[in-house]
């Protein structure tokens, strides 16, 4: 239910009738992790996993909270003891596949899923990442394949359809990828899914159609910007609606603000690969090869 002061204080008191209790204190790490409160989630990930230094998923949690940390190598170094202890712990070897590439290990990320889909064939989260590495692997027909095989397990799997319209995307394979982003977006309004749909629109020259979505998506990413202006990730996505509508300048001023309300590295990088789809869909655009160039800049020094 999200009340997460209650369930502090529930945990609170539970540990303090039993101050050893590796359950309650793990959970209440992972309540802190879910409000990234990450400091405190270590703490009890370290207290709980001290109380039983084999404590796997204990292990594990505190790997995926380090991974959230972008702590990459930290958070490795628990996925291979969770593993280590649990040599089928599907889940602990899926994450550390997802850290892999978020460090752009990607043949390594490739394994490991392979790994946890040969551990569980219906594990439609972990096929669907596999089709996101290959996707930014630019295998686009293997990326395929694997978000098809998600959709095919749960119909409704939001993310695995929108990724596969963005492959669709790559391919130019527009009526495919219009098909699933209006899928999407009868499952969620959502600001990205409309950007999206608006490339689509961009690429079959409605720029009507395109402008409207666009219009609605910037209306969607600005009340998120005013809610929480240190949310980079939605203000670089307020930045790249600006740019495929036309405004530069707006554009500009938001990539420009995302940096100074402390963007970090790895949302930097993930507003790059966003502007390098962008460019694979229009190649000469003028304001995108240019925030691309300065956001580059930007992580090299």
């Amino acid at each position: 239910m999200e009340q997460y002061s209650k369930v502090i204080k529930d945990f609170d008191r539970a540990i303090e009738l039993d101050p050893e209790d590796k359950l309650a204190i793990a959970r209440r790490g992972e309540t802190y992790q879910e409000m990234e409160r990450y400091d405190d989630a270590i703490k009890d990930f370290n207290r709980a996993i001290e109380l039983d230094p084999e404590y796997t998923w204990a292990i594990a949690r505190r790997g995926e909270t380090y991974q959230e940390m972008e702590r990459y190598d930290d958070a490795i170094k628990d996925f291979n003891r969770a593993i280590e202890l649990d040599p089928e712990y599907d889940w602990a070897i899926s994450s550390r596949g997802e850290t892999y590439r978020l460090m752009e290990r990607y043949e390594d990320v490739i394994k490991d899923f392979n790994r946890a889909i040969e551990l569980d064939p219906e594990y439609d989260w972990a096929i669907a990442q596999r089709g996101e590495t290959y996707r930014l692997m630019e295998r686009y027909e293997d990326a395929l394949k694997d978000f098809s095989k998600a959709i095919e397990l749960d119909p409704e799997y939001i993310w695995a359809i929108r990724e596969r319209g963005e492959t669709y995307l790559m391919l130019q394979r527009y009526t495919e990828a219009l098909a699933d982003f209006n899928r999407a977006l009868e499952l969620d309004d959502d600001d990205w899914y409309l950007y999206d749909r608006a490339l689509v629109y961009l690429a079959l020259k409605q720029p009507e159609n395109a402008q409207t979505d666009l219009n609605r998506a910037i209306h969607l990413a600005r009340q998120t910007y005013n809610e929480n202006q240190e949310n980079s990730r939605n203000t670089f996505n307020l930045a790249l609606y600006f740019l495929a509508a036309g405004n530069s300048q707006q554009a500009k001023h938001f990539y420009c603000d995302a940096i100074k309300n402390g963007a970090s590295p790895q949302s930097i990088q993930e507003a790059i690969r966003d502007l390098d789809d962008f460019l694979r869909i229009f190649p000469q655009h003028p304001g995108a090869t240019a925030a691309r160039q300065a956001l580059q800049n930007l992580k090299v020094e």
